[in-house]
């Protein structure tokens, strides 16, 4: 019993045969190359020889698993990118403010549209839809005002125009997402973008998860999604999809959307957990064993499947209640993660085996989201003029490492700008050199934090392309 893992090899085998039919006197005595007995002693040896191999193997491979199992430590399966769409509806005309004033507000009513300028008084100006009955004839007219532009998207009658109240120009995003304000039409109601709302690129559903907001008067809105298949493939680039343009297309078509766009990256999506990682976690997990304790009750919750990173605070808000802070990529808890949360925390009476309770005794707990720390990068990508790669795409590329970088960041965990400028220059092999010109350092994140930027945070990602001379 003590050999039942030991492996022979063909050739041993093969010897191990013709040793017990020479030792058992049966006749058989010609052994020599090319002779039946031996090419079937041969071809049973190297048989015998691979499938004890694989069997070994395989033991060797089911035994952790067995292990695994019986804990109920099973892995980790893949979970799904996350990020941002945005569904649109083309506006009128769009309009910009170039001037030194500090803020221009608009106005239209149903006789006129007007503008006043905080700190340049002199560019306001006030149009009559008597005079300028096309919105093509207000665009003209616009143009040929100093410090605004206008371009012409729809030609309709201006009475039609929405009619905004003091409404702000400076700062806004048009429906391309340039800075310029979209001008709308008097039919650009609020508009409900309802959950499960989906939008396709290279076979993967992005589905919008909860029900969101067009309001009047907007082009569009930011639209948290999350791709239908799990896995690395649902992190899609920054501009990805551009139903627009042809990139992508609507699969729940709503009257009154033109478009779809993603401003910004996906990212988050995870392949299923290798045997490797669920041995390193699984080693994690034996010294927090303790229930009750911190390292216990982090551990245990991590091993969720959609829980990336977990953080708890004692004592917080107050004396006897501990905050538990769950990290799981989309910001936001779901129904049935809820209810695995606390099943893993305070135990199942129906199924104490797989449910436990890590919880201490007497002590209530708090489930919550990070907070959001919205970052803000500007760096400049440099190319070389003897490469012929077109700068959009480089600052697409550069845009969308970046943002990935920071959007895969757990609970904590410290923007590292040397980290930035690693994955810019890695974005595109066309990207000679990077230059961060803000932040002058790197951004701390606290334990309690998430950093996030993009689509749907108050955080940017600004690239700026450069060429330079060959060296």
């Amino acid at each position: 019993m003590a050999n039942i893992l030991e492996i022979y090899t063909a050739e041993q085998l093969y010897n191990m045969y013709r040793l017990k039919i020479l030792a058992d006197a049966t006749g058989l005595t010609d052994f020599n190359a090319g002779s039946k007995i031996r090419s079937l002693l041969e071809s049973n040896s190297e048989i015998v020889a691979s499938i004890s191999m694989d069997f070994k193997e395989a033991l060797y491979r089911a035994i952790p698993i067995a292990l695994y199992q019986g804990m109920g430590f099973t892995k980790k399966t893949a979970q799904a990118a996350s990020g941002y769409i945005r569904p649109f509806r083309k506006p009128a005309f769009t309009l910009k403010y170039t001037g030194s004033g500090t803020s221009a507000l608009l106005t239209i009513n149903s006789t006129t549209i007007s503008t006043s300028v905080t700190g340049a008084p002199g560019d306001a100006f006030s149009l009559s839809f008597s005079s300028y009955q096309k919105t093509s004839d207000l665009v003209t007219a616009i143009q040929a005002l100093s410090n605004w532009s206008a371009t012409l998207v729809k030609d309709v009658n201006s009475a039609l125009l929405y009619q905004y109240t003091a409404e702000e120009i400076i700062g806004k995003t048009d429906y391309l997402a340039d800075t310029e304000m979209d001008i709308m039409l008097s039919t650009a109601y609020a508009f409900l973008v309802p959950a499960g709302y989906s939008v396709s690129i290279d076979g993967i559903q992005m589905q919008v998860l909860a029900d969101t907001i067009i309001l009047a008067g907007e082009s569009g809105i930011q639209c948290l999604a999350q791709a239908s298949i799990a896995g690395i493939i649902g992190n899609i680039s920054a501009n990805a999809i551009d139903t627009l343009n042809g990139t992508g297309y609507i699969n729940s078509s709503l009257s009154g959307i033109d478009g779809v766009i993603n401003d910004s990256a996906f990212s988050g999506g995870i392949d299923a957990e290798t045997d490797i990682q669920r041995q390193t976690r699984f080693a994690e997990a034996i010294n927090s064993l303790d229930a009750g304790t911190r390292d216990g009750i982090v551990s245990a919750l991590s091993a969720i499947n959609g829980i990336r990173s977990v953080e708890m605070i004692k004592s917080y808000p107050w004396k006897g209640t501990n905050t538990i802070i769950i990290d799981t990529q989309t910001g936001t808890i779901s129904a049935d993660l809820l209810i695995e949360i606390n099943k893993v925390l305070y135990g199942d009476p129906d199924d104490l085996i797989n449910y436990p309770g890590k919880n201490a005794e007497g002590i209530d707990y708090i489930i919550t989201t990070p907070t959001i720390t919205a970052i803000d990068i500007t760096i400049i990508a440099y190319r070389l003029s003897t490469t012929n790669v077109d700068l959009t795409e480089i600052q697409t590329d550069v845009q969308t490492a970046i943002e990935q970088y920071i959007n895969t960041r757990k609970l904590g965990q410290d923007i590292i700008l040397s980290e930035v400028v690693r994955v810019a220059k890695n974005s595109n092999f066309a990207v000679y050199d990077v230059l961060i010109t803000s932040p002058a350092s790197n951004i701390p994140i606290s334990a309690y934090q998430l950093a996030r930027t993009g689509a749907g945070t108050a955080g940017t990602i600004t690239v700026i392309t450069s060429i330079i001379l060959s060296e």
